[in-house]
Order: structure tokens, then sequence, then C-alpha cells
């Protein structure tokens, strides 16, 4: 049994991990002839466990996702919705977010694109990737705000600190041009540091109508379209099916 002073000092020194694994083994342990290396080995082994699930837990929230227990493992392979498992491992590893590469999934209302995008989005979590979700009217209502604000700056950089940032239902709601130059860095800072997730029901071809001013059209979609890979996903609505996973 742990000595109450060893225990307040593994508290002080926030070792979560590390004590209730000293607890639950100590004795256990030594009397199974384990040496102090290997017990220490094995509490240690405990807290960095312990601090890589908090780190986890930590991004989850902070991504604010919106259907948060959306996960890779629950996806549905029908084979109307055309989606190959292959292609899925291969966005679920993330590489493409190293590599600062873009992910674009379409598809008709209800076809469970936002769904897919929050299950990539907690792998990404889960593998250690600070993530943002928006969905695409709230998003440039926050930009509008952080404009009227004075706070613009500080939101880009918060936006821009996320190693994948994602932007649901692209297209939708029309777009202030005003948002145009602030959105477009946006997008440009994170082209250089981190991956693009984009979900849209609109065809790319129309995208460029969002944008009143040709120049910065070109350049907005130049930072997406040419850096992402492509995802469809076909078939009837999804919507029953995702209300019964969550």
């Amino acid at each position: 049994m742990l000595k109450q002073s060893v225990k307040e000092k593994l508290e002080q020194l926030k070792l979560k991990g590390f004590l209730r694994s000293a607890e639950s083994s100590l004795d256990q342990m030594l009397g199974q002839g384990a040496s102090i290396e290997d017990f220490l080995d094995y509490c240690l082994d405990a807290e960095l466990n312990d601090r890589s699930n908090r780190r986890i837990e930590r991004l989850l929230s902070q991504a604010k996702f919106r259907y948060p227990n959306a996960r890779v493992e629950h996806i549905d392979y029908a084979v109307e919705r055309k989606l190959k498992k292959a292609d899925i491992h291969r966005y679920a590893n993330c590489e493409w977010i190293n590599e600062g590469r873009g992910l674009i999934i379409s598809g008709s209302t209800g076809v469970g694109k936002s769904w897919l995008a929050c299950a990539l989005g907690a792998e990404a979590c889960h593998l250690g990737y600070s993530t943002i979700y928006f969905n695409a009217i709230s998003l440039f209502d926050e930009i509008a705000n952080a404009i009227t604000l004075g706070e613009i700056k500080d939101f880009k950089k918060k936006i821009c600190a996320a190693k994948l940032l994602i932007i649901d239902d692209f297209g939708l709601g029309g777009f202030n041009q005003a948002l145009a130059p602030s959105f477009l860095e946006m997008i440009d800072k994170q082209s250089q540091s981190g991956g693009l997730l984009i979900t849209s029901q609109v065809p790319k071809k129309l995208w460029f109508e969002q944008f009143q001013d040709p120049t910065i059209a070109d350049a907005v979609m130049d930072r997406i379209l040419h850096r992402s890979y492509e995802l469809e996903i076909l078939g009837r609505s999804y919507r029953e099916k995702i209300f019964s996973l969550e």
C-alpha cells in the first residue's frame, strides 16, 4: 500500500494515471516478485496512456462536432452508398492532413456527408490532431461578428491553429461578399499548416458563383480544389440511420 505522503505528492504532480496504477497494482506486482524498475515502468505507461486519453477527450470536446458520437468503425458500407473501405481507411490515417491536403465530401442532402466528416474528424482527434468543426453558415456568421467586434485577427488565429478545419455544408445559404477577403486569408493559411475537410451538396462548378469578385473566387477555389481529394456519397437519405447511432 502506498504511503499517504506518496499519494499526496503524486496528486500534487497531477500524475493521476501513475497514482491509480500504483494503488491498484503495488502489492500484487511486488508480491509476484516484480522489480522496482518493472513497477515504475508499468506505472509510467499507465500515466502516459492516461495523458493520451485526456488529450483525446479534450480535442474531441474542443472540436464541437455536429455528431459527437460519429466514428469510422460505424460507417455503413451499403452497396448503394458507393463507399470503399480502402478509401475510408486511407483518409482515416490522416496522412493527407500532414501533407496539407484537403478532402471534399459531396452528395445530395441527407446521405451522411456531415456524419462522415465528423467521424473522420474524430479519428483525427484520436491521432492527436487539433480539429475544429463549423457549419459554413455559422462560420461566416462568426467571421462577420469578429469583424464587427474588431476581433477578426484573433479569430483567424484560432481557426488556423487547428490542424484540421472542417467546413460543413459549404455553398448553402449565400455568402456576404464583405467576408470574402477574411475567408480567403483563413483558407490560405490553413492550406499552409494543415488539412481542410469540406462537405457540400452544391456542385463544385457553382462554388464560383458564391463570390462576386472572380479574382477572390479563383484564389479560394485554387486553395480548395487543387489540393483536395474527393469522395462522393450516393444512395438514399441516411438521416434515420444517423439518429439511431446518436
